[in-house]
């Protein structure tokens, strides 16, 4: 598998793609493992976190939202319902917000993938950057803080769109912007399903194996790290 020439645009997922948790969990942050113990959440039936966890998920389900405070309510309300529907993990609802603050505001939660800046501030001499993610608004800080947000030519985000991948809105929304055929542009992402939905509109796809879970695509092009990426292009 190969990628065809000419390239002139990359869109990047960004986690598990550039960035990864710190803890190798989005939602159990830096602050939630001061509270929470992994070993007695995972010991639970199941069901019972299966249905806690969906429960907590209507408040960031995807619709359109602009601001970190936002943000903040909606992670509030995720924390707080999991306190409420798994009282064994013995959180409070201060500890819930304090989480929820921590899932927002602090950006060590986010890990950047080894030479990160480095091979972006390498393809933007060559290529216009764009960004695909399902994210939230304090991502834009994130990317600033980095000094990674200037080199993005573009950005579909989710939380803008209300919409989420493989949506074909959002990867229409992105080719849109970078005003180039799909042919000649590439999409990096860490999961198939939404590769599927870029290659439905014609987008190039790449699949990262950067997570511990990750396997070998018999469909496309698979790199183990992002600095793979150049051997292709």
């Amino acid at each position: 598998m190969t990628i065809k020439k000419p390239v002139r645009g990359i869109f990047f997922d960004l986690g598990w793609t550039i960035f990864r948790p710190a803890t190798g969990d989005w939602r159990i942050t830096v602050k939630a493992l001061e509270y929470i113990n992994p070993q007695i959440l995972w010991s639970l039936p199941q069901s019972k976190l299966n249905t806690a966890i969906s429960k907590a998920n209507e408040y960031v389900k995807n619709e359109i939202y602009k601001t970190e405070e936002e943000e903040l309510e909606r992670y509030t309300n995720y924390y707080r319902t999991i306190a409420e529907m798994l009282p064994e993990i013995d959180i409070t609802n201060e500890q819930a917000e304090m989480i929820a603050y921590d899932r927002v505001y602090n950006d060590s939660n986010y890990v950047f993938f080894d030479n990160t800046k480095k091979i972006i501030e390498a393809l933007k001499e060559k290529y216009k950057i764009g960004v695909i993610s399902d994210t939230d608004p304090s991502i834009k800080r994130v990317l600033k803080n980095a000094g990674l947000y200037d080199y993005f030519d573009n950005m579909t985000l989710s939380y803008e769109l209300g919409e989420n991948k493989p949506s074909p809105g959002m990867f229409r929304h992105a080719l849109e912007a970078m005003n180039l055929p799909a042919i000649e542009t590439v999409f990096i992402d860490d999961y198939e399903k939404n590769l599927e939905g870029a290659s439905t509109m014609g987008i190039q796809s790449v699949l990262t194996l950067s997570r511990p879970d990750s396997q070998e695509s018999i469909k496309y092009l698979s790199i183990k790290k992002l600095s793979d990426l150049l051997l292709y292009l």
